[in-house]
């Protein structure tokens, strides 16, 4: 396929404090081989080198690429607000993410859209190397392609495909900007968006190839008081995008329950009863649902999760869980 011709590629590369890493991924993505490309870089109110970094090197070695690249500035907002700033920008006939401290293969958007363009379809994802300081592995993602959008959201709920935004090249159509719920952490903030876009996609499709270089960085051990913090951010995210999602839509009526079940066990595990209670609806459904085979949540996670909804909804619920046989399993 001849270079600079249609269709266009929007990259978007949030940056945050990443001088150590940021020259690796800028080098990677202005050698790609696809060259019908745009670069926007989102700097989140960062304190550091970062896009000193990414300007140095674009005017010393690729100056050719200074139309293609976009450097958007904003006050420190969070990775969300990063990324819809990227999008609002984005003119490209395909959208993808890049963490600005991990990098890609010269090929990754060629191959990627090649097999968009191949197959038709709305979504490609592909496997990735994971980045440890000694040596790499590859992860390969789940194969259930061709499938469709509501299926690809069911596989990344119950963690067949990974969420990431950086392993999918997608139609920039999906993304209805207006109507998205973005999300107030960054906690599992790639799968809210990823929730949203996915279901629209009429066909998803898998390349068993991988594209990708996720660097694994050892931040220090996670403490109790991260680990809690990290589950209320993704239960709150979760329970938002539930209340969010058009009722009787497709993304609901795909993973709805699955939503439900992580936002409601995150926050039963913290004891973070004041933020269930804010989601009545919730309760209500985690405290009457049944069993789900094939979860990310465990049952046994879901069984206590079910317990904690139904002391939050009274005598009643209490009664109804002391005699009411339970499912079999």
């Amino acid at each position: 396929m001849a270079e600079n011709t249609y269709p266009k590629v929007s990259v978007i590369v949030p940056v945050y404090e990443v001088e150590q890493y940021i020259g690796q991924c800028a080098v990677s993505l202005f050698s790609q081989t696809w060259k019908n490309c745009e670069f926007i870089f989102v700097d989140d109110g960062s304190d550091d080198r970062s896009i000193d970094i990414v300007e140095k090197i674009l005017s010393e070695d690729f100056p050719h690429l200074i139309p293609s690249v976009t450097i958007i500035h904003q006050s420190n907002s969070g990775l969300p607000k990063a990324r819809m700033k990227g999008l609002a920008a984005a003119k490209g006939d395909y959208i993808i993410h890049v963490d600005s401290d991990d990098w890609v293969e010269p090929d990754y958007i060629s191959h990627l859209l090649g097999k968009a363009l191949e197959e038709d379809a709305d979504v490609v994802y592909c496997d990735f190397f994971k980045e440890y300081p000694k040596r790499n592995k590859v992860a390969k993602e789940g194969d259930f392609t061709p499938g469709t959008g509501p299926a690809a959201v069911k596989a990344m709920h119950n963690s067949i495909i990974r969420g990431y935004m950086w392993n999918k090249l997608e139609r920039r159509s999906l993304y209805d900007l207006p109507s998205m719920f973005v999300p107030v952490h960054g906690y599992h903030e790639d799968l809210v968006f990823q929730t949203q876009v996915l279901c629209k996609a009429g066909k998803v499709v898998h390349l068993n190839e991988p594209l990708y270089h996720y660097r694994r960085r050892r931040r220090g051990a996670l403490t109790a008081k991260s680990l809690v913090s990290s589950h209320r951010q993704s239960a709150e995210n979760m329970l938002m995008l539930y209340d969010a999602l058009p009722k009787g839509g497709v993304a609901l009526e795909a993973c709805g329950i699955d939503i439900l079940m992580r936002g409601g066990w995150y926050c039963a595990s913290t004891l973070d009863f004041k933020l269930l209670r804010s989601h009545p609806e919730a309760v209500k459904v985690l405290s009457e649902m049944n069993f789900i085979h094939g979860c990310r949540v465990p049952i046994g996670k879901q069984r206590y999760t079910r317990f904690i909804c139904r002391l939050l909804r009274g005598r009643r619920a209490i009664r109804r869980m002391i005699w009411a046989p339970e499912e079999r399993f």
